[in-house]
């Protein structure tokens, strides 16, 4: 109870910030899995750091440029004063969406192999950008890479909140269509859905989520409450409502839980929120496995 006291007392945005990421990964995860574009996920983390490590170059000043047209100041800890990675992160992000969209286009390449093609060019550029940036800065942005859930303040929070907030509100006012062309596209096409549109903006809001939760807790983080969640409740659940409230469910416990052990353990938040839902994916699995025997 006392790590308890001491963990809302000291990191409050921290734990309301993983709650948060871990609703978003869980619940985009949902289509994700069920989409069968797990590698989706992967790539996109990738695309959004190698936009952070694009923002340290330093080419374009966006943070200048903006507080210059309003006239305003940037100061340290400000929204605006880590503007330029968000913006490049989420830049990488949507790109790699709108090339991966392509493969609805053409019969040459399939979907994995666009996925592939961007997962390993993301690296590669990922290592030139940090290779290029300046030697003073390369420990700040590995550390941006990596990604910790300790370090979510007020306005990471409240960014995630927004983003969360944004992302429920796209699926609330297009739930029809955006679950017709990711769990059914026969019924999609039968009913005249315009089904490129809907997944090229399921896929976009996909890679909004994605690069900006990946921004402030990591790709590790990002891509495993992608996958875990969601598959534990695909494994649990019969109804598609069973399986989001589920895996919403376990997105917004297992973060907190591996804030805790991690600090009881002084080990790395992040990868310890990860190890907690592998764990309980291995006993759902285990479980299902005896069951079906």
């Amino acid at each position: 109870m006392e790590t308890i006291n001491v963990l809302l007392e000291l990191f409050p945005y921290a734990i309301l910030g993983s709650i948060a990421a871990g609703i978003i990964c869980s619940f985009l995860g949902v289509f994700v899995v069920s989409q069968r574009v797990v590698f989706l996920g992967a790539a996109l983390t990738q695309a959004a750091i190698a936009g952070v490590a694009f923002a340290f170059l330093h080419l374009i000043n966006l943070e200048e440029l903006i507080a210059s047209v309003f006239g305003i100041t940037v100061i340290e800890d400000s929204f605006l004063h880590h503007f330029e990675h968000t913006f490049f992160s989420l830049l990488f992000a949507v790109i790699a969406v709108l090339i991966f969209s392509q493969s609805y286009r053409q019969k040459f390449l399939t979907k994995d192999s666009l996925l592939g093609i961007i997962f390993v060019i993301a690296i590669a550029m990922r290592i030139i950008f940090i290779q290029k940036s300046p030697s003073a800065e390369v420990a700040e942005i590995e550390s941006i890479l990596k990604g910790d859930i300790l370090f979510i303040g007020s306005a990471e929070f409240y960014t995630l909140l927004v983003i969360l907030i944004i992302i429920l509100l796209i699926f609330s006012l297009f739930s029809k269509q955006l679950k017709f062309v990711t769990f059914d596209a026969d019924t999609a096409a039968a009913h005249g859905v315009n089904d490129r549109f809907w997944l090229l903006l399921f896929y976009l809001t996909v890679g909004i989520g994605i690069s900006l939760t990946t921004r402030f807790v990591g790709d590790v983080f990002t891509f495993a409450f992608l996958i875990l969640p969601a598959s534990i409740a695909i494994l649990i659940s019969k109804k598609i409502s069973q399986v989001f409230i589920t895996a919403i469910f376990i997105g917004a416990i297992i973060p907190p839980l591996g804030i805790y052990f991690a600090f009881e353990f002084d080990i790395s938040s992040g990868p310890t929120a990860v190890a907690a839902a592998f764990a309980l994916f291995i006993i759902v699995y285990i479980y299902k496995k005896l069951l079906s025997d």
